[in-house]
């Protein structure tokens, strides 16, 4: 399960974890909105209907399409995307990985010849809603569709054509999956070993016709063999232009190597128009196969999902429970979803009884009074932080960006809470609650403790002023250790976000207290990324992503292969090896670790993470908040209980 996110950067599993911290946590309590849940009692009620407000109509779409651009939408996978089984998945509150169909945990990643393979043994008690068994056969079917028919988005996200080659069944309880190149936690936990599993029986014979538009054997050899030949050529090419530039650089000329350019590069072109030949009728045969698979209809498919179709009419659509799903029961007999043209609509029906749950993708971005009883506040997943040019020599230094953190630990809102590391709070598996920002330690009643204790990060590397900063009295003439003043920095915020703005005034007037000269610039968001990651035109910036809850987006950012460039301490190495990592406990400790390079340098200060507000009522949930909200989960029906 996933909130949909049509976005290329997350399209890898935007699931989430508890919002909650761990009770070793250093960071004091957000003292945010209220998040209030209700008892659960000894005997957990049964009801026959769930009833769920969706803005947006679902569309009747078969498997192939729902996963791929074509179908995927927060409607169509809210209603659907529970039918397939997968081999693990991310159980909530905290969402620990855990198998599903899967029986213990893979095999370690293994070299085999040039490739990679990895074994996987399956639960011997699955059965689709035919009554058939599930096998490895349905799991390796599956994935060679996939690749076969080179799908794209959340298929492309579960089985990547860069890494996986194909999938074999040893027998029917075990899969051997083989990879070109080795796969990191990322593309095999958080990938392969989760992605939607359907049935071999029920597709085979009826994807046959648009298995016959695929490109055949031939045409596939004549592009590899193609390119093979530009590869070989392509560096002849290139290594007597560099000739001829260098002798023409001198002065000089020589028609033998004039001529075997030119006839190396005719070649080339040959061979670049016979490969963009081939490609042109590959890739329409491609897109013909996928259109046609996508057209096939799927009436009686059988699944394998806690839930079932049960049946649409008009603007409802109705999933069961199936009885014979081994894990969750839910604690109602079908789930009821109704489509509304848009949110205003859905919260009349929600206002006058008609529905349980409004689901909206992104949640609502404040509270409402006629709502306020059954609403109810998620951390949403995006977070804030205050990024710094890496080329600015004077903000280059940690303790500037240290007492910059002290100074700007803000309070808790309705719509944001303070945010103290680079994993979002909750997330057990990954984040390090010891890995805070300088001053999350600090109660927020008292700032003069986090202004003293940013003015003795600046003394004690070397800085000083003309008038030193006191609880009283804003500081003047900041003087670097080498001597100069502080030059006057400037300061990218986004203009239409009451929330940046809000935080851009705060750093302001923080940063004049230290006696930092700062000018806020307000601008538009495409601004603001041009500014930073094209033109690096910046000084300071306040720049958003939603997090995953796999982290590598550390690595992203600073590991060599982002746009800050940021290589203090042992980061690099530490990204490169979590880059090849194929063992969960063993890419947690790189995780750790650069958490705490990054608390140690603070290439970004961590802001705030914001707030979505849900609506809901006549039933509660087993844990009280979630990160990414209940929408995220679809409104998770598996886990709803009715009141009493």
């Amino acid at each position: 399960m996933r909130r949909f996110i049509p976005a290329a950067f997350l399209l890898t599993l935007l699931l989430t974890a508890c919002v909650q911290a761990q009770t070793n946590d250093q960071t004091p309590p957000v003292p945010g909105p209220s998040i209030t849940g209700s008892p659960i009692p000894a005997q957990i009620p049964h009801a026959a209907e769930l009833r769920f407000a969706l803005i947006g109509q679902p569309k009747d779409v078969n498997a192939w399409a729902l996963f791929d651009e074509q179908g995927a939408s927060y409607v169509n996978y809210a209603v659907m995307s529970d039918y397939w089984p997968r081999l693990y998945t991310l159980t909530p509150p905290g969402f620990n990985f855990a198998p599903r169909a899967a029986s213990g945990l893979p095999s370690p990643v293994i070299p085999e010849g040039n490739l990679f393979t990895s074994t996987v043994a399956l639960r011997n008690d699955l059965k689709w809603t035919d009554g058939s068994r599930f096998t490895a056969e349905d799991i390796a079917f599956t994935v060679n569709s996939v690749l076969g028919f080179e799908l794209g988005f959340d298929w492309k996200a579960f089985y990547s054509p860069d890494y996986l080659l194909r999938a074999e069944a040893v027998d029917p309880l075990t899969v051997k999956l083989f990879f070109k190149q080795l796969p990191n936690v990322s593309v095999w936990q958080y990938g392969v070993l989760q992605g939607p599993i359907l049935q071999q029986a029920y597709w085979r014979p009826r994807m046959a016709s648009a298995s016959a538009l695929l490109p055949d054997e031939a045409l596939r050899q004549s592009v590899v063999n193609t390119r093979t030949s530009i590869a070989k050529i392509q560096p002849v090419v290139d290594s007597l232009t560099n000739q001829i530039a260098y002798l023409e650089y001198q002065g000089k000329d020589n028609r033998e190597l004039d001529n075997r350019l030119k006839a190396n590069q005719g070649n080339l072109d040959q061979l670049n128009n016979e490969l963009a030949g081939y490609l042109s009728v590959y890739t329409a045969k491609i897109q013909a196969a996928q259109q046609a698979l996508f057209a096939l209809d799927h009436a009686n498919e059988p699944t394998l999902g806690v839930w079932k179709p049960g049946g649409q009419k008009q603007n409802s659509w109705e999933n069961l429970a199936n009885p014979d799903f081994p894990f969750e029961k839910p604690n109602f007999d079908r789930v009821l979803y109704q489509a509304f043209d848009n949110e205003n609509e859905a919260i009349k029906a929600f206002q006058a009884g008609r529905v349980d749950v409004v689901l909206a993708p992104t949640g609502f971005k404040a509270s409402s009074t006629q709502l306020s009883a059954n609403q109810h506040v998620n951390l949403n997943g995006r977070a804030r932080f205050l990024a710094f040019n890496p080329a600015r020599p004077e903000l280059a230094d940690p303790a500037l960006r240290k007492a910059f953190a002290c100074m700007i630990w803000s309070p808790a809102s309705d719509q944001s809470a303070p945010l103290s590391g680079f994993v979002l709070p909750g997330n057990d598996t990954w984040r390090d609650p010891n890995s805070i920002t300088p001053c999350a330690d600090l109660t927020q009643s008292n700032p003069d403790l986090q202004l003293d204790r940013a003015v003795q990060f600046l003394k004690s590397a070397g800085y000083s002023w003309v008038v030193e900063p006191t609880k009283d009295t804003s500081g003047q003439g900041l003087i670097m250790p080498n001597g100069q003043a502080f030059p006057s920095i400037h300061f990218l915020s986004q203009d239409v976000d009451s929330l940046q703005a809000h935080e851009a005034e705060l750093i302001q007037t923080e940063a004049d207290r230290l006696g930092i000269p700062l000018t806020v610039q307000y601008v538009t968001l495409q601004d603001i990324r041009y500014e930073v990651f094209s033109a690096e035109n910046y000084d300071m910036a306040i720049l958003g992503w939603r997090l995953s809850l796999y982290p590598g987006y550390l690595c992203e950012w600073f590991g060599g292969q982002g746009q800050f460039n940021f290589n203090e301490g042992n980061l690099k190495s530490e990204c490169d090896a979590l880059n090849i990592e194929t063992d969960l406990q063993s890419a947690r400790n790189h995780i750790l670790n650069i958490q705490a390079i990054l608390a140690e340098y603070l290439p970004f200060i961590p802001l705030y993470a914001e707030y979505d507000y849900e609506t809901y009522g006549n039933i509660y949930y087993p844990f009280e908040s979630i990160l990414g909200g209940f929408d995220g989960l679809y409104g998770a029906p598996s886990f709803a209980i009715p009141a009493l």
